[in-house]
């Protein structure tokens, strides 16, 4: 029915003018987001000046574009370099790093490609054709949903920890307690701050990501050998389309990722910090002997970067329906949108049907242009690991603290970067999990919230509110059988460990 209705509207959406806006939203994107520090809603925010002048339908495809290529886009320095443009492309950076330190650099941008592109396709096929329907789904998550959805996020720890499950889990208690520092917002009691006005307002993620993985990842590279490329190789394959072969071996894990990332969108404030991980999780689960879960894994790859394109189309399925948006980046394009003069709602699809469809084709056809113009960002991209460390590394540290600074304005979080960047560097030493810890302070706040709310609703008695929802009864079967799987032995991890192991940090 809802695709019926907007196909007389696909023709509005290749004019000249929105083609023009698909591809300068699609190259800003793709850059601004794979700079670390640089996130897709600075990148969108950025944009909306330029498009006052525009026709609505326009300004929003602008927008629109640069966020899917943002989320990809972070997805470049996270397998070239370990330094995760977006917090969306944090899990990427394990994986898709090992596979670049083996040589396979290509290999992981060509799969990243492939699993981006149409994890937005399908995302974006799945807002214009299902927005209503979806819009009523989000609906049915309240306080304890939220919860649980954390919790189940947090059931990745025991999977992402390689090596020692009790390491990593005490690196996720260490991010839950760095995320309740701040002043807490209901009752103003300020909760580790040490009287330091910079940690008032809590420690962001940005600088935690690029310190855990980026800046720790600039001083492993600055100690080793300084004319040694990171990937060991002197020259790249550019055949940057992957081959029917790898599309085979990690289509499983593909068509996972992507249903995780379509799931996760509709669900406000999770998305693909929340989705990446996951769906990186329930592959490790599923490992079988033979597979190098931690040492450059194709399926954990796709997974995460099918999972994190996935959200795109559907995070913004309750901000044009409901008017909630589903992550900061909805935010700013929601913000967009009542510039320009429309209400969110069921009567934009009503009074201004010319618009709101031609957005949503643009954003599909933004999601295909995204996949020739990263070709060609690629494979300029890639000289990055012919280049020696005694440079690279450096050159990691020093954009680290520009993208910081660039991304709040704000010396404070310079100083917060500098501490998670030597944490990240100790833990990986000794063989500590940074992902555990950065899972921790990404759903510390989501989990808080939710359990404080639905104390609140179910008036002092949350396990029986929580057993009448029937979504709340599933999360809770999801979280027990994440655990069991987590937790029990895996054959193809003994196997793993018996392997020489490498002597590059």
């Amino acid at each position: 029915m809802y695709g019926e209705q907007a196909l007389p509207y696909l023709i509005n959406a290749i004019s000249g003018q929105n083609i023009f806006a698909m591809l300068i939203g699609v190259i800003v994107g793709l850059v601004v987001g794979a700079i670390p520090g640089l996130t897709p809603p600075m990148a969108i925010a950025l944009m909306i000046p330029l498009s006052f002048n525009m026709p609505p339908e326009t300004a929003l495809i602008l927008l629109v574009s640069c966020f899917a290529a943002g989320i990809y886009g972070g997805s470049f320095s996270a397998i070239l370099m370990r330094a995760p443009g977006t917090s969306a492309s944090a899990a990427s950076a394990i994986e898709g790093y090992e596979m670049t330190k083996r040589g396979k650099a290509i290999e992981a941008i060509r799969i990243s490609t492939f699993a981006s592109v149409f994890g937005g396709l399908i995302s974006g096929f799945a807002l214009l054709l299902l927005a209503p329907p979806l819009a009523r789904v989000s609906l049915l998550f309240g306080p304890s949903e939220y919860f649980l959805v954390a919790l189940l996020g947090l059931t990745a720890i025991a999977s992402v920890s390689f090596g020692s499950v009790t390491r990593g889990l005490i690196s996720g208690l260490l991010g839950l307690f760095l995320s309740t520092v701040a002043i807490d917002i209901y009752s103003g009691f300020p909760r580790y701050t040490f009287g330091i006005v910079g940690l008032e307002s809590g420690l962001d993620i940005m600088p935690a990501i690029i310190g855990l993985f980026a800046f720790a990842q600039g001083l492993e590279l600055s100690e080793g050998e300084a004319t040694a490329t990171i990937s060991g190789v002197k020259k790249l394959s550019w055949n940057l389309w992957p081959k029917l072969s790898e599309i085979l071996y990690v289509k499983w894990s593909l068509m996972r990722g992507w249903i995780i990332g379509l799931i996760m969108g509709v669900i406000p404030a999770a998305g693909g910090s929340v989705a990446q991980w996951i769906a990186y999780a329930e592959e490790i689960r599923r490992a079988k002997p033979g597979d190098q879960f931690g040492k450059g894994e194709m399926k954990g790859l796709a997974a995460t970067e099918g999972s994190n394109n996935g959200v795109t189309g559907t995070s913004l399925v309750p901000m044009f329906v409901l008017g909630i948006p589903g992550g900061i980046s909805a935010a700013v394009i929601l913000g967009a949108l009542m510039i320009h003069g429309l209400q969110p709602g069921m009567r934009l699809f009503k009074n201004s049907p010319e618009i709101i469809y031609t957005i949503m084709w643009g954003f599909i056809f933004a999601n295909a242009i995204m996949g020739f113009i990263a070709v060609f960002l690629a494979r300029t991209m890639a000289y990055l690991t012919l280049f020696p460390r005694g440079l690279i590394g450096p050159l990691i540290l020093i954009f680290s603290v520009i993208g910081v600074y660039a991304g709040s304005n704000n010396v404070y979080d310079i100083w917060i970067m500098f501490g998670f960047g030597l944490l990240g560097y100790l833990m990986n030493k000794h063989r500590f999990s940074p992902a555990g810890t950065l899972l921790g302070i990404i759903l510390g706040p989501i989990a808080e919230a939710g359990f404080r709310d639905t104390i609140i609703v179910s008036h002092g008695s949350p396990f029986s509110f929580v057993l009448t929802r029937p979504i709340s009864v599933g999360l809770l079967v999801g979280i027990g059988l994440a655990l069991y799987f987590s937790l029990r032995p895996k054959p193809w991890q003994k196997e793993l460990e018996k392997e020489p192991q490498s002597s590059d940090g």
